[in-house]
């Protein structure tokens, strides 16, 4: 009985040490882009795509949450886009700030507002930042024809993962069943 008693308990703490280790490190906050936009069209309302982007740099105050560490004024990578009829999965924007990358990649696009002079985007893709784990978000735009500005946010709003909790849980329920099972014989 003492030796089941000692190998329950390694597997216990096994299985804790591994839980703990297992813990997803989602992004979260937000980050915000200025710059000027060229379009395939100057009447927004017909505009399907963005051709290029220029002057683009981070806004504001720099970001929110993992994206912190990014102050005012750096550059951004933005990659031209299709969006109408619809968007197809793309790498929207890269950047390297403090020896991490960080990117987006937009997975869905909808036009919340067209007229001759504005156009506004929203979206849905997958953030990424170096040290965590990719995670979803969604990306807002806004375009109009004073000088072609453009303006760029994206949020990612995440709950916590309760991996270390889930596996640790696991583990003492197998251990108590072996113990059960062992107890029965």
């Amino acid at each position: 009985m003492r030796k089941f008693f000692i190998i329950c308990s390694l597997v216990a703490v096994l299985i804790g040490v591994m839980a703990f280790s297992a813990v997803a490190i989602p992004i979260s906050g937000a980050i915000s882009f200025s710059g000027t936009d060229t379009q395939s069209n100057p009447d927004l309302s017909a505009a399907t795509e963005f051709t290029g982007f220029t002057n683009v740099v981070v806004s504001s105050t720099g970001g929110t949450g993992s994206y912190s560490p990014v102050l005012l004024g750096q550059a951004v990578t933005f990659e031209p886009f299709t969006f109408r009829p619809s968007l197809t999965p793309n790498p929207l924007w890269t950047f390297v700030s403090g020896g991490n990358t960080y990117s987006f990649d937009a997975t869905g696009a909808t036009v919340a507002f067209s007229n001759s002079n504005t156009l506004t985007l929203e979206g849905t893709g997958i953030a990424h930042i170096t040290g965590f784990d990719p995670t979803p978000g969604k990306w807002f735009f806004s375009a109009n024809n004073a000088g072609g500005t453009s303006t760029f946010s994206v949020s990612t709003a995440v709950t916590a993962v309760p991996e270390p909790t889930s596996l640790l849980l696991l583990g003492f329920g197998l251990v108590g069943m072996a113990g059960v099972s062992r107890f029965k014989q």
